[in-house]
């Protein structure tokens, strides 16, 4: 038998296995088994725990006439995002598989940089493969092109 004081000490990545004993469930004739469980997998059992869930994460920046350009910071979805300008201010980003769940997904976009103190950057829909958003100037209250800015769509199990 090993003794686990002999290894020296890591830091668990997502991916690395530990070790375990997946125990039956009660009033079977199963027996206990040894396994390796994902250290993604345990820390998706933690109460409370966002782990289970999935994320996109984007810094964007959108001038002119264009469509938001956008700089993927974390996504594992499994679907890649194309984002567009439907018009003056309003925007759309589109999922490429059905991944946002109704009650069930948080969706936060926020403007930073240019024209960020003088407008609103606003969440107006979210279905299961877009999420639309507009940005109006607070002097007019009109909707206006030109901003930078983050954002988050996270999908809870």
């Amino acid at each position: 038998m090993a003794n686990i004081n002999s290894y020296p000490k890591a830091t668990a990545k997502v991916n690395d296995l530990v070790l375990g004993t997946s125990v039956p469930a009660d009033n079977t004739n199963d027996q206990p088994k040894t396994r390796n469980f994902s250290v993604s997998d345990i820390n998706a059992l933690a109460p409370g725990s966002i782990a289970g869930s999935k994320a996109y994460i984007a810094r964007w920046t959108q001038a002119s006439t264009q469509a938001p350009a956008p700089i993927e910071i974390y996504n594992n979805t499994g679907a890649t995002f194309t984002w567009t300008r439907t018009g003056t201010g309003t925007y759309k980003i589109t999922a490429s598989s059905a991944v946002f769940t109704a009650d069930k997904t948080f969706y936060n976009i926020q403007g930073a940089g240019t024209g960020g103190a003088s407008q609103i950057v606003q969440p107006t829909n979210l279905n299961t493969t877009e999420a639309t958003y507009r940005q109006i100037a607070t002097s007019s209250g009109a909707t206006q092109d030109g901003n930078s800015g983050w954002v988050e769509i996270r999908i809870y199990p």
